[in-house]
């Protein structure tokens, strides 16, 4: 298994109007913070506004790899009148991806349509997904579906049939243990019988999204059991750390199996 941190979300900061989120500066020191801590990849929110070319390089530098980044119109997802704009942002998002050497681009259908039927919201993403995997296998990159807590998606089985119903290698699902404890619980048997679904594995102390060994979640039994299925993909702590952030890492990897 392969280990990073989200940078945006370990490097908030919070300002009088909101939460003030990392600038380049803030993206490279989130990657010397990874190495620090012995994780080889980070992951990140927008790319927009970024110095890409930067951030590559210092990839480069320190081996620390960016291994997903949110596309621009993540959130249209779900929405059937913004299907235009959102393929049109995916697109254009590609590139902006390649250019800081990530290959896995993130769409979390937050702003899917809420006043339409459910089953009109997930033919809605179906159509949209397989349009964005032909982007997706001509460039050579993976889409990750993300649910979120008090988002469109009620169940995993709802998740990964759309997944499925892609019938796509390069559209997988982001299982976000934390996000999927508030939905449903039952992690790893979701996780056991969908792992081929499964692009990137998300993980941060439940309820409070702290970090992984805070909670009701025994994340070294989950990682451990992870590991007996035989996962080599990514995990990434997703965790606020707006205290004591040091110790907290610390913590949290001192239970990442090795």
């Amino acid at each position: 298994m392969k280990y990073s941190l989200c940078a945006d979300i370990m490097f908030v900061a919070v300002g009088e109007k909101g939460p003030i989120w990392p600038d380049t500066d803030g993206i490279v020191n989130a990657m010397q913070f990874a190495k620090d801590n012995g994780l080889t990849g980070i992951e990140m929110f927008g790319l927009e506004g970024r110095d890409l070319d930067l951030l590559a390089a210092k990839s480069k530098e320190l081996g620390v790899e960016i291994r997903a980044c949110v596309s621009k119109g993540a959130v249209l997802l779900g929405d059937p009148a913004k299907t235009e704009e959102l393929v049109k942002a995916f697109a254009e998002s590609v590139p902006m991806a390649k250019q800081a050497n990530c290959n896995k681009l993130i769409l979390n259908a937050e702003c899917y349509d809420k006043n339409a039927a459910r089953e009109a919201v997930l033919a809605a993403m179906e159509e949209q997904l397989k349009r964005i995997a032909e982007i997706a296998e001509k460039e050579e990159v993976m889409v990750l579906v993300e649910p979120l807590t008090g988002g469109f998606f009620r169940s995993s089985e709802e998740a990964f049939g759309l997944i499925r119903a892609v019938g796509s290698n390069h559209v997988k699902l982001l299982y976000d243990i934390f996000h999927f404890q508030n939905i449903e619980g039952k992690i790893l048997d979701t996780l056991k019988n969908n792992l081929d679904l499964i692009g990137d594995i998300h993980g941060a102390g439940a309820p409070m999204r702290a970090e992984l060994t805070v909670g009701e979640l025994n994340y070294e039994f989950i990682l451990n059991s992870l590991v007996e299925m035989g996962y080599e993909g990514n995990f990434c702590l997703e965790f606020f750390t707006f205290q004591n952030r040091e110790e907290k890492v610390a913590a949290s990897c001192g239970i990442l199996p090795q």
